[in-house]
């Protein structure tokens, strides 16, 4: 056998048997078998089984800040079979390798690099040592599967294989920064509050922050009315003058907090005629097809969540219904448009758009390219006789009540996103004009043409280009009144906005996030998902809280981090290019050092959203003292009994004491002085009794 093909799951194994012709035979003149796993079979061991040397065991295990950060440069990164069912495909896979002349990995070819790290993983444990080859299929359909197969890559070396390197990077930063949700939790824990874990994590910690620091900024909202002169004509335009949003001074002297000052001011000014009317013919051409996330963030107004979408999407594309979910791309290829301008007026049926608009038969070079990893997400080479058809398909896939609805919608919207690109232009004129007498105040508009490809799918607002009616002829000086404007509420849409405009994330990671921390049944929800408006849960607002000043939630380092890990797959080619991965893991431990005092910092004004009754017992007062050159906090009580300052000081200084405290068999005296404890596994500093 020339060739053992891995595939990433049964499904996936079913689709390349239907392309070359069953699940072992020839194929461009070579003989193969098929097998696969069923995602990670792997993972990695606990922190403690990742060094020899035994005396760090107890410091990799302990959430305490004097016993992080951990050495991550001695870890062996050991991996374990998740369980005895991975351990016995992977065994299977072993036994199908022995007459194998080549491992093919075809697994999922994501840009995070998941799916070659997923491989390699079992590459790797079943000992293999011969060649690696890789196929890259745009998609699962059978004419994509048999191309990449016809044009194998030569991976066997895993030190220049960039996709591995990169998801490996990543995996083992993620896994290192486990320290930052323990940090944070213990902070919290040891200020006196009982909280489940306080999670931190790359992307989420920085999503939590935007959605915190909105909130806030809501509740902190003060409206602060002014009174401003305009003019309007007799078809309600509105002349205003216009100066920069951020020039305060120039606000300053147009909005009057007074109203009696505008109504003066309003004297100065008489109806006039209007001028200078300008009118230009405009168009636009349709944007790019929606990634993942704006996908999400449209479905989540019909109360779709984010874990939902994202699994009805991935059973979609297994079925060849829609394109590969996880593509970075914001364009698709030639031949993806040739084939979506052949099926274009089936889909059109479909899902209810009128053919006659479907005319721009011409790639458009911004939204077409010669070449594309997978392409833009669209609907797959698989077209369903009916939108009925996916909803008894995925009824039968995905638990749940809405599933088969959610993939309707989901095709529906994908298929219209796609359509835009054989609309024409949108054409629409754009008026401005001013007032005679005064020519400062000004107003523009603009009003259709043609949709073209508005009237297939505008997620716009159309509200500001449906002004029909033709500026007036005269105009008259009124007083608007107005307010500094209230911040809107978190939305999907608007998170995913920032992240995009800060450059963190692919539109797939963002929602991927998104899906984890907005799951209700999920250990790690930290967000409220009300049909796309988010707010933060008990658990949410302890983690963000914590994390304010942190790096972990910092805009800027977490864009950073994702660059970082792309630059992995570049250093893999050419070391000049890229950024070496023990570069970009060893940022864990300076996020680390930075973040361990501000989470501990953080945690002594927790009491400001934290209650005690809901949240554990009432923060215990604190002292102070120096162990081994480090200061460390104690509980200034035990057992009832409040430490005097007489007592406090002959324990600062080394010395045992004895008091008397309440036990259900009444008053008993007992001796002990500061040490280290420890208490349900967490390892603490304070008093220790002597029972002796």
């Amino acid at each position: 056998m020339d060739y053992l093909i891995l595939c990433e799951k049964k499904s996936a194994m079913d689709n390349f048997v239907q392309a070359l012709g069953g699940s072992s035979g020839g194929f461009d003149g070579h003989s193969y078998q098929i097998v696969h796993a069923e995602g990670h079979l792997l993972t990695l061991s606990e922190p403690e089984e990742q060094v020899a040397d035994q005396t760090l065991v107890k410091k990799l295990k302990s959430w305490q800040p004097e016993d992080m950060p951990w050495p991550i440069d001695q870890f062996k990164w050991v991996k374990e079979p998740i369980d005895r069912r991975k351990q016995s495909i992977i065994s299977q896979i072993k036994k199908a390798s022995k007459n194998a002349g080549a491992i093919v990995i075809a697994t999922d070819n994501d840009p995070s690099g998941e799916g070659e790290l997923l491989a390699w993983e079992i590459i790797n444990a079943i000992g293999w040592h011969g060649k690696v080859l890789r196929e890259y299929h745009d998609d699962e359909s059978p004419k994509a599967i048999r191309r990449a197969m016809e044009k194998l890559s030569d991976v066997s070396d895993q030190a220049h294989d960039g996709d591995y390197l990169k998801a490996q990077t990543r995996q083992r930063w993620d896994f290192a920064s486990m320290q930052l949700t323990r940090l944070a939790t213990s902070a919290a824990r040891n200020a006196g509050y009982q909280v489940r874990v306080a999670n931190q994590g790359r992307l989420k910690s920085y999503m939590l922050a935007l959605v915190d620091q909105r909130l806030t900024a809501i509740k902190n909202y003060v409206k602060k009315p002014f009174y401003e002169v305009k003019y309007k004509d007799e078809n309600g335009h509105v002349f205003a003058r216009k100066v920069p949003k951020d020039d305060e001074d120039a606000l300053a002297k147009l909005h009057h907090s007074d109203k009696e000052a505008a109504k003066q001011e309003l004297t100065i000014f008489a109806p006039s005629g209007i001028s200078d009317v300008k009118t230009v013919k405009k168009t636009q051409a349709p944007g790019q097809l929606l990634d993942l996330a704006k996908l999400d963030a449209e479905l989540a107004k019909k109360g779709y969540p984010s874990k939902l979408i994202e699994t009805v999407y991935q059973e979609l594309y297994q079925a060849g219904y829609v394109s590969y979910p996880r593509t970075e791309d914001k364009f698709i290829t030639t031949e993806q448009f040739n084939e979506l301008k052949q099926n274009r007026e089936v889909i059109a049926d479909l899902v209810g758009v009128d053919k006659n608009l479907l005319t721009h038969l011409a790639p458009r070079p911004r939204l077409v390219k010669d070449s594309a990893t997978h392409g833009a997400n669209r609907p797959g080479s698989k077209i369903p006789h009916s939108l009925d058809q996916l909803t008894k398909f995925i009824a039968a896939k995905v638990k749940g009540t809405n599933s088969g609805k959610c993939a309707r919608d989901i095709y529906e919207l994908l298929a219209k996103s796609a359509l835009t690109m054989f609309g024409e232009d949108y054409v629409y004129e754009h008026t401005t004009s001013s007032v005679a007498d005064h020519p400062e105040f000004v107003t523009s508009f603009n009003r259709p043409v043609k949709r073209n490809w508005k009237a297939i799918l505008d997620l716009g607002e159309p509200a500001k280009d449906e002004d029909h009616k033709l500026v007036g002829q005269q105009a008259s000086p009124f007083i608007a009144e107005g307010a500094n404007p209230k911040p809107a509420a978190p939305t999907k849409s608007w998170v995913y906005k920032q992240l995009t405009k800060q450059n963190v994330g692919t539109g797939a990671t963002q929602q991927s996030t998104m899906a984890t921390i907005t799951d209700a049944k999920n250990n790690a929800n930290l967000l409220n998902d009300r049909k796309g408006r988010l707010s933060l849960t008990e658990q949410g607002k302890i983690s963000a809280w914590l994390a304010h000043g942190s790096l972990i939630a910092n805009a800027r380092i977490t864009a950073q981090l994702f660059q970082g890990m792309d630059k992995i797959g570049k250093y893999a080619k050419n070391p000049d290019d890229g950024i070496a991965p023990e570069r970009v893991l060893a940022t864990v431990n300076q996020v680390i050092a930075h973040d361990t005092p501000t989470f501990s910092k953080n945690a002594q004004t927790l009491g400001k959203i934290v209650k005690p009754k809901d949240h554990g017992r009432k923060p215990k007062s604190k002292d102070q003292t120096v162990v081994d050159g480090k200061t460390v906090s104690f509980n200034q009580t035990w057992g009832g009994h409040k430490f005097t300052e007489q007592e406090l000081a002959d324990l600062k200084a080394g010395k045992s004491i004895t008091f008397s405290y309440k036990t259900k068999k009444g008053n008993r005296d007992i001796t002990g002085k500061l040490g280290w404890g420890e208490y349900k596994g967490r390892k603490f500093y304070g008093f220790q009794p002597d029972f002796n």
